[in-house]
């Protein structure tokens, strides 16, 4: 029976790393930022955008699997590869306001890790073998006034409101 319980916790353990780990793009729409204003931008904002990762890391330092932040790979999830870190996940973000054709007018960062075993009583980190680490960077793309809005992005608009 004991046997049992162990080899059933191991296989739900590793059912959910073998779905975990991704990298989110989460972004506003301009029409959802309309009458706002950024105190020292040249342009209006166009969109509000956050790319977060998270993974599994063992004692909080050997990684066992993220979410995959190459943009060439078609796997959504990274193994035993260190992909939560700020300046992985900064250059998805500078991706993505490249391939929007913006600037950056306000960037946060967010980091911050868990241990799992932290919300149980007396015990605490002290059983710090598996881990959950977050990196979160959110930014404002402001188009400056002088620059048009690109064809592709117009025609995805124009597609949208028909749509509705």
């Amino acid at each position: 029976m004991r046997r049992g319980f162990w080899t059933g916790g191991l296989c739900l353990l590793l059912c959910g790393f073998l779905g975990s780990g991704c990298v989110v793009i989460e972004q506003t729409q301009k029409q959802d930022l309309a009458g706002f204003s950024i105190v020292g931008a040249d342009g209006k904002p166009e969109e509000h955008i956050t790319v977060s990762n998270y993974g599994y890391y063992l004692f909080n330092l050997i990684p066992i699997c993220c979410g995959n932040t190459d943009p060439d790979s078609s796997l959504a999830t990274a193994w035993f590869s260190d992909e939560v870190n700020l300046p992985k996940v900064q250059g998805v973000l500078i991706n993505e306001v490249k391939a929007r054709g913006c600037q950056v007018a306000e960037i946060q960062p967010l980091c911050q890790s868990t241990c799992f075993f932290s919300a149980i009583p007396f015990i605490g980190n002290s059983l710090g073998i598996i881990w959950y680490r977050d990196v979160q960077v959110s930014a404002v793309l402001v188009r400056p006034p002088h620059q048009p809005v690109p064809y592709w992005q117009r025609v995805q608009q124009q597609t949208r409101r028909v749509a509705k």
